[in-house]
């Protein structure tokens, strides 16, 4: 894949990231606990999936801390998007 997309669904104890393509079919969706191996898994499995990754998270907050600074410290692009969007 030249380019996906990955929403984060963020959470206190796990995330739940879905990812799609540019004709919005699923590549994947799982369960990831909020620790930062499984973190750094979820981002080699989206790099192993496609060239260019563009991240959008629904929550700013304490939640998704270690997930945003392990996204950003690893050159990713992230976006916030409101969970009423």
């Amino acid at each position: 894949q030249e380019r996906i997309w990955v929403g984060i669904d963020a959470g206190k104890g796990h995330h739940w990231a879905v990812a799609v393509d540019a004709d919005g079919e699923s590549v994947f969706s799982t369960k990831v606990i909020n620790d930062e191996t499984q973190i750094l898994a979820l981002v080699r499995t989206a790099q192993a999936k496609a060239d260019e990754i563009r991240w959008a998270v629904d929550i700013s907050g304490r939640a998704s801390t270690l997930l945003l600074a392990l996204l950003v410290a690893h050159g990713q692009h992230v976006v916030y998007v409101p969970g009423r969007t």
